[in-house]
């Protein structure tokens, strides 16, 4: 009884350090200080079912450095499974930023509130839909799958290796970029067929002026496209999503 009340409370709060690590860095309530409390309370509440469920004991450390390099073990699982989430979450907003620059958005900025910086209006069109999406199809029950697995395949307080989380990393930020950029691809071929035709336009009438109403067209035709694919492109989306999420868990094999 003298060592179990110890080993009890020490798994507990190595459930604790990897759920807040996941928290802190996951796009689900923001970043923000406002919501820190919020995640805190949810970070304690995954802990605490994680812990019950699992393994509610641990070898006791040899002294408060051990116990200190086991907690910063957690929270790089943590920060790693956070940060594979927020990438999978940057595929619309990578691709906002894309379909901004070429309909000449890209220095109309306005303040993100989920992570406090700025970013351009359609990035954070699109990021909303993103989550709206996940929200929809309950992807987000995945993550917390992936995060129950992540008790199992690297068990609270046990040395890992940190190569399959590398790699995977790499993976879905390679990956990612090339499925912003395929998703933001009917976009510039609808304004790369504008161009073509402002350009034959002015070869055409030299007179013409096309200055008075190019830009306007360009952000008008880039909404009306961005609006039609940001629909027609939910199943690629998904589809995406749920590919990355699979690779998510690869990173954690059991």
């Amino acid at each position: 009884m003298d060592t179990a009340l110890p080993a009890f409370a020490t798994s507990l709060f190595l459930h604790l350090v990897r759920t807040s690590a996941f928290m802190a860095v996951v796009p689900v309530f923001g970043r923000q200080r406002d919501s820190m409390f919020l995640r805190l309370v949810l970070a304690l509440t995954m802990a605490v079912v994680f812990w019950w469920v699992g393994q509610q004991q641990v070898p006791l450390p040899g002294s408060v450095l051990a116990l200190g390099v086991m907690a910063v073990r957690e929270a790089v699982v943590g920060v790693a499974l956070g940060f594979a989430v927020l990438i999978i979450t940057t595929v619309a907003v990578a691709a906002g930023e894309i379909v901004s620059t070429e309909m000449g958005f890209s220095m109309a900025r306005a303040l993100d509130p989920e992570s406090g910086s700025e970013s351009s209006v359609m990035s954070q069109l699109f990021q909303v839909f993103a989550f709206l999406l996940i929200l929809h199809f309950d992807l987000h029950h995945e993550v917390l799958r992936i995060l129950e697995q992540t008790f199992r395949s690297i068990p609270v307080g046990a040395p890992f290796d940190l190569q399959p989380i590398w790699f995977g990393l790499r993976g879905l930020v390679a990956a990612s970029l090339l499925l912003a950029l395929q998703y933001a691809f009917p976009v510039l071929g609808v304004m790369l067929l504008l161009t073509t035709a402002l350009v034959l336009l002015g070869r055409a009438v030299p007179n013409i002026n096309l200055m008075e109403f190019g830009y306007a067209a360009r952000v008008l035709l880039a909404l009306l496209a961005g609006a039609y694919f940001l629909a027609q492109g939910s199943p690629f989306l998904v589809r995406s999503f749920a590919g990355l999420l699979g690779s998510t868990r690869a990173m954690f094999p059991v």
